[in-house]
């Protein structure tokens, strides 16, 4: 009889306000009927019923034992723990609409702050026992959706102050479980021990390990981190933070912090356990476990309002544990990498952090010694490193309108750089603070350069320990370049050292050994150098760094001639003029490179050579007609003078065809006075007309190549762009006989012929017939090539025949002029007793009456 119940419970529940010590001792068997009648009843009286006795019988339990010994508090506990067990026990057959009410007045009545956590743990550890057991797998998810709602809304019933307290208990409560089944047992001596003091600890556990399989147990612990990531994220949660009165936020930042607190030292002993199981078949359990706590974190971290999350990160980075400043200042860090805009208030608040941070910096390393840490040596370096990176996003957004506060960070983070055993990863990440500061400290940064620049070219100095640590390269070049963007007019002291360390990297980076990252930054150094120091401190530099490396260090001349290459493009009308002198001397020098220097093969010396040339038409394409003639002839001169030597014709001949590419039509202004001297050097090198070696000894067979390639590369622009008909007939007569007779100069051996004739010599005297313009002309040309053609060496027959295809298809309709005298020379050729010349004539007929659009088979 239900109301025979009722009855009796009510009556349980006034005695129980007389005499509660005779109902304690009887108060499980009170809950246990309740749970096993009464609360499955759907009627609104025997809910009455249930809520008057709650209120009734717990009141006085708890009155009981308040202000009694620990040990009472303790047994109190336990028993209210069994009292929530069996509610969640009855649950599942408590009509729907009437579970939350049920457990709401009794949490309320139980006090939330102190049982809300014991009654969601039970709740979790039902879940994980029975529900999960009893559920298909394919209405797992839904099942879990829906019990993980109906958690929320219990704990939304309850203040903001409450839930965070209790989150914090059950991550307590978390942390005294054993880490796996194994370790149960031991763990479990130990908590019996420390049963007295722990008040978790009574008759039952919330979380029997003995009683449940390790699977359960690792089920268990996640549901539960996953739970509090998902209440603090949910709508009705925020909103109710959101409404939270002004009095309550203060209690409510404390708990968070404490809530902060937590976490990360839960974090922590998972990233131990990560470790420590990596390679067992648990592995990927913990791996998500740690990516839910993080995401714990991230909720916790996401509520708080900015002014609230400074102070909480200031609080965090006091803890005494290392792991936790470390991520209070990578919380801080995110923050400062997403928020753009900030209030003045705030940003005082934020710089008075620079402070906390520096003390995380700590001195240099040498005064450090005697301030022995206790915490492990990497994680200071790591904790170091975090806080030296602080201070460059704090730079970077407040650094502007607040200069002054940043001038000890400067200060600190040149100490760390010259201090002699610093670790490198830390000097890295001073050498990145230092560049974003010097950036934002301008002027006020100078008193520091005398310090901080002769310590970053020291360090840059040690090549061996600079390739190992790839990071800390980055970071002295990247600190090299923002200091020389932000202060170029007082580096003068130290820029030599600057141009030699720069060039030797550029060749490292080139060696393709490092990131593109390097060359990256080095491009970006050389381009702040080039644009950046005025050509009165550059150029001497320039010139004092290429003697000091042109005997010995010749690779790093390159890069050198890059930076003045880019220097001079971006010098001024009037800068250049005012310092041509300068230059014109410079070059004079560094053109003698060959001459004087040239070690090691040919190709690396034409590189070298190539860099210098390259500089020294980015001057000349500056210069006007007038400026540059002067320059032009003394370069000419200084080829030839008596006792000059011979390589330099050869860097002149490079040099005049770089300039006749670059200046196309103008340059036939100037090159009248080349004709002579270059019919004399095809002469010289043309081996059927001298005997003697133009370059001294039998070696220098391919320097002769290069210099006669250079020759007719040079001579065939000067055809090609040639308007002004700048080939009179004077010239034609100077220059013909030598052209032609290259026919026969089998200098180089046979293949540097064939490449010389088809490459170089064939588009050479093609294009001179045409800048000729003159038939009168043709002839003889014509005509001299034709003679070739009764040479006694079939590679000489077979390259006319080349040459005189390139004439006809030069000279098109006006070859017909030619024809007669031609005809007889090609039918001779045609019972030449060389097949391969045979078969050319036989081409090259077929070739000509294509181009010249006639048939003439009919002439043989």
């Amino acid at each position: 009889m239900p109301q025979t119940h009722h009855h009796a419970l009510l009556l349980l529940g006034a005695v129980a306000g007389i005499f509660p010590e005779k109902v304690l001792h009887n108060i499980m068997p009170i809950f246990t009927f309740m749970g096993a009648n009464i609360m499955r009843l759907d009627d609104t009286y025997s809910f009455q019923v249930i809520n008057r006795t709650v209120q009734t019988v717990i009141p006085a339990l708890i009155k009981a034992h308040e202000g009694g010994s620990a040990q009472a508090g303790g047994r109190m506990e336990g028993v209210v723990a069994r009292i929530v067990h069996v509610f969640v026990d009855a649950l599942p057959h408590v009509p729907e609409h009437r579970r939350l009410p049920i457990l709401s007045q009794l949490v309320g009545t139980l006090g939330p702050a102190r049982f809300l956590w014991v009654l969601l743990l039970l709740l979790f550890k039902q879940h994980v026992t029975q529900t999960a057991a009893e559920t298909a797998s394919s209405e797992k998810d839904t099942a879990l959706e829906r019990d993980v709602e109906f958690w929320i809304s219990v704990c939304c019933e309850f203040e903001v102050q409450d839930q965070l307290a209790s989150l914090i208990k059950i991550l307590q409560y978390l942390a005294t479980l054993p880490q796996d089944k194994e370790e149960g047992q031991e763990k479990r001596m130990t908590l019996r021990r420390g049963a007295k003091k722990k008040k978790e600890e009574a008759e039952e556990p919330l979380f029997n390990v003995e009683a449940h399989s390790g699977k359960e147990l690792r089920h268990f612990k996640f549901l539960s981190v996953s739970f509090m990531a998902q209440l603090l994220a949910s709508g009705s949660f925020v909103g109710k933070v959101a409404d939270g009165s002004d009095d309550m936020e203060e209690d409510v930042q404390g708990l968070e912090q404490s809530l902060l607190e937590e976490i990360l030292g839960y974090i922590n002993s998972v990233a131990r356990c990560v470790e420590e199981n990596a390679d067992k078949p648990t592995a990927k359990f913990w791996r998500a476990l740690l990516n839910k706590s993080y995401e714990v974190l991230d909720k916790v971290n996401a509520l708080l309002p900015t002014d609230t999350f400074i102070t909480v990160m200031r609080g965090l980075m006091g803890n005494r544990l290392p792991s936790i400043r470390r991520k209070a200042m990578e919380l801080l860090n995110n923050k400062l990498q997403q928020r753009t805009a900030w209030e003045a208030d705030q940003v005082k608040v934020l710089l008075a952090l620079i402070g906390d941070l520096l003390v995380v910096v700590g001195p240099g390393r040498g005064q450090a010694q005697a301030m022995e840490m206790a915490e492990e040596e990497d994680e200071q370096t790591i904790n170091r490193q975090t806080a030296l990176y602080s201070l460059k996003l704090l730079c970077r957004s407040f650094g502007a309108h607040h200069q002054g506060a940043f001038v000890p960070v400067l200060s600190r983070a040149v100490d760390l750089v010259t201090a002699p055993d610093e670790d490198r990863n830390v000097m890295g990440s001073a050498l990145l603070c230092i560049a974003e500061v010097t950036g934002v400290l301008k002027a006020l940064a100078i008193p520091q350069l005398p310090r901080l620049m002769p310590a970053v070219l020291q360090t840059l100095k040690e090549r061996k320990e600079l390739l190992s640590n790839e990071i800390y390269l980055l970071s002295a070049v990247t600190a090299l370049q923002r200091v020389t963007d932000t202060l170029p007019h007082f580096i003068s002291p130290y820029l030599q050292d600057t141009m030699l360390q720069v060039a030797h990297l550029t060749r490292v980076a080139e060696r393709g050994s490092s990131s593109p990252q390097l060359g990256v930054r080095l491009a970006s150094l050389r381009a702040t150098l080039a644009s950046k120091v005025p050509p009165r401190v550059l150029l001497p530099t320039v010139s004092k760094c290429y003697s000091q490396v042109v005997s010995s260090q010749q690779n790093r001349l390159g890069p050198l001639m890059g930076i003045l290459n880019e220097h001079i493009s971006h010098m001024e009308k009037e800068q250049l003029t005012s310092h041509q002198s300068e230059l014109t001397s410079f070059f004079l020098t560094a053109l003698d490179y060959r001459a004087q220097h040239a070690q090691g093969s040919l190709e690396k010396t034409s590189e070298t050579e190539g860099c210098i040339i390259d500089c020294l038409l980015s001057m000349v394409m500056k210069l006007s007609e007038v400026t540059f003639r002067p320059l032009f002839f003394k370069l000419f001169d200084w080829c030839k003078t008596e006792g000059a030597p011979r390589d330099r014709m050869l860097t002149f001949c490079r040099l005049a065809n770089c300039i006749a590419d670059r200046l196309k039509g103008l340059f036939v202004l100037f090159a009248g006075h080349l004709v002579k001297p270059f019919a004399d050097l095809l002469n010289q090198t043309n081996v059927t007309k001298t005997d003697k070696a133009f370059f001294g000894s039998e070696d220098n067979v391919e320097k002769s190549c290069l210099l006669l390639q250079y020759l007719l590369d040079c001579l065939h622009k000067i055809f090609l762009y040639d308007t002004q008909r700048f080939v009179s007939k004077e010239r034609a007569d100077t220059l013909m006989n030598p052209l032609i007779d290259q026919l026969e100069n089998t200098l180089g051996g046979e293949e540097a012929y064939q490449t010389r004739v088809t490459k170089h010599l064939v588009p050479c005297i093609g294009h001179f017939s045409v800048a000729m313009g003159d038939d009168s002309q043709w002839k003889p040309l014509n005509y001299q090539v034709l003679l070739k053609t009764r040479h006694s060496s079939p590679k000489v027959r077979f390259s006319a025949l080349l040459l005189l295809l390139e004439l006809a298809s030069k000279l098109k309709e006006n070859y017909m002029v030619l024809l007669p005298e031609t005809i007889p020379f090609l039918a001779e050729l045609m019972e030449d007793e060389c097949e391969e010349v045979e078969h050319q004539v036989q081409k090259v007929i077929h070739e000509m009456e294509v181009i010249l659009g006639e048939p003439l088979q009919s002439y043989f």
